[in-house]
């Protein structure tokens, strides 16, 4: 079954969703749906705002079954936050990822140099996932090499998707009108797979069908 490892709406049809719950907002009122799974973190645009009831909120959301994912959560370079501020709200984050054995959906603009050495820094066991990667093949490989898994929208570098294994590569909708099957369909026109070839959701995320 497909899964679209990063939406801000409810999927129709029978499609796996992360929906994102962006901690400053109304976070504990869920929305409802078949086959819905939700994502909670804070975003670096919310740094500079950073509230500790935020952190609280986010224990209590962990709690929650259904919510399998922390995240988004990172870097924004185009952000006038300095990194400093960002990378100690992102590093809260970490430490609950490992807590709670979930992954970690990462927003990265900018700071991937900082990203990988924040990885190597924390050595983490749970995964990190770039959501929304739409960087060059030189960039794709590092973050292969250093462990990332990449998930690719419908705005994406086809030489990145090319060479990223089926076993680390996710699809997404982010905030895009395209349905999860059109995302899938294009990016399969670059790896020619099968269904069950796209692996990496499974593994991670553990979703019962």
């Amino acid at each position: 079954m497909l899964t679209d490892t990063h939406s801000h709406k409810v999927n129709t049809g029978l499609v796996n969703t992360l929906y994102n719950i962006r901690i400053n907002e109304d976070a504990l009122s869920l929305p409802h749906g078949p086959r819905l799974y939700f994502s909670a973190g804070i975003h670096p645009w919310d740094a500079a705002m950073f509230q500790p009831a935020w952190l609280e909120k986010l224990n209590i959301l962990l709690n929650y079954q259904q919510v399998i994912a922390i995240g988004e959560c990172g870097f924004d370079k185009n952000k006038p936050i300095p990194h400093s501020v960002q990378s100690e709200v992102f590093e809260r984050q970490i430490i609950l990822s490992e807590i709670s054995c979930k992954p970690l959906i990462v927003h990265c603009v900018g700071y991937f140099n900082e990203l990988i050495e924040l990885h190597k820094k924390h050595s983490p066991v749970q995964s990190w996932i770039i959501h929304g990667f739409r960087g060059k093949p030189e960039l794709a490989t590092q973050l292969l090499k250093a462990g990332f898994y990449l998930s690719f929208g419908e705005k994406h570098n086809p030489e990145s998707v090319e060479l990223t294994p089926f076993d680390r590569l996710l699809i997404e909708t982010d905030d895009s009108e395209a349905s999860p099957e059109d995302v899938f369909a294009v990016i399969n026109t670059i790896k020619a797979g099968k269904p069950e070839d796209y692996t990496a959701a499974a593994t991670l995320f553990k979703i019962q069908k």
